[in-house]
């Protein structure tokens, strides 16, 4: 039986983290801990994850998250703008609807409509954030008007491993259908909404890749961004079994990422790097002037976001 837990024990909203690369944005922000999509080739099921809820089964909810979250935006008001970026739920869903409906009949809230408005509070007052808000559930569309309106500030990103809805099922056995994604990019691209497509992971090859970009970009989607499965087999997960690999290099096919921190060539010279998250010593970077990164924040607003494009 599927458990929603409401977690009371404060912690901190934005985790750090030790890299900011093209798959890692400077922090990033998780509404709860846990999944109950059972995909069958997400990273939940192991350590450190697995120890803080039963992958599939349970999903505890951050009640806290919102009211931390104000507290460390204002801490960290004084960052460089290339590091007020977040990438929220990258390891859990936000929009699960056992999660939505028990929060909602038990504390009559909304949690990540709070997470918003936190972020819109701040960006309005000076203290800007992007916000890269992950989901692979049509009920973000619960949203739209909110994200609409933080369109300057938000990018929806849409995660679409495949476009076979009987590969959706045998890999992500509960999470909606690629049908419904799709419209969900749709929606929200009528509105302005910046949408990522989030091929993370991408089965088969750069060809098969390419043909879910096509699609996500006819449907509205600004960028697209992927890579492959990197934990288990891929072999045997398409065969309905999980074989561990233990984790093993990305395999990404740069010819098809767009706006989505692909490599930026500058002189003939690729650009695009990798550094360790300076969290305590920003300042050793104030004078990097390279570009970094292209995830599109130029098509969304005029702020200057130093060398992240």
């Amino acid at each position: 039986m599927k458990k929603v837990i409401f977690h009371e024990t404060s912690g901190k909203a934005l985790t750090p983290q030790k890299k900011i690369d093209q798959h890692n944005s400077p922090f990033t922000l998780n509404t709860g801990m846990g999944c109950l999509f059972e995909c069958k080739y997400c990273y939940l099921q192991n350590a450190p994850f697995k120890w803080h809820s039963d992958f599939g089964n349970e999903v505890k909810v951050k009640l806290w998250i919102a009211e931390k979250l104000d507290k460390e935006l204002e801490q960290k008001k004084d960052l460089p703008p290339f590091l007020k970026r977040v990438q929220i739920n990258v390891a859990t869903e936000g929009y699960l609807p056992q999660a939505i409906s028990e929060t909602q009949k038990v504390y009559d809230r909304d949690i990540m409509a709070e997470v918003l408005a936190v972020f819109k509070k701040h960006w309005d007052a000076g203290n800007r954030w992007m916000v890269h808000l992950i989901t692979k559930s049509h009920l973000v569309k619960s949203h739209i008007d909110i994200i609409a309106k933080m369109k300057d500030q938000v990018q929806l990103e849409l995660t679409i491993t495949t476009l076979d809805e009987n590969k959706v099922r045998l890999l992500e056995t509960f999470a909606p259908s690629a049908k419904k994604r799709l419209k969900i990019i749709s929606d929200f691209a009528e509105k302005g909404v910046f949408v990522r497509a989030m091929c993370m992971p991408a089965f088969g090859d750069e060809k098969e890749v390419n043909e879910i970009k096509k699609f996500c970009i006819e449907h509205g989607a600004k960028a697209f961004k992927h890579k492959g499965v990197n934990y288990f087999d891929e072999s045997a997960l398409l065969e309905g079994n999980l074989i561990s690999k233990g984790g093993r290099e990305d395999t990404v096919f740069p010819g098809v990422i767009f706006k989505s921190g692909e490599a930026v060539l500058v002189d003939g010279e690729i650009q695009s790097e990798e550094f360790r998250m300076p969290c305590s010593n920003w300042k050793a970077y104030k004078d990097v002037e390279r570009v970094f990164e292209n995830y599109g924040y130029a098509d969304m607003n005029d702020y200057d976001w130093g060398y992240c494009k």
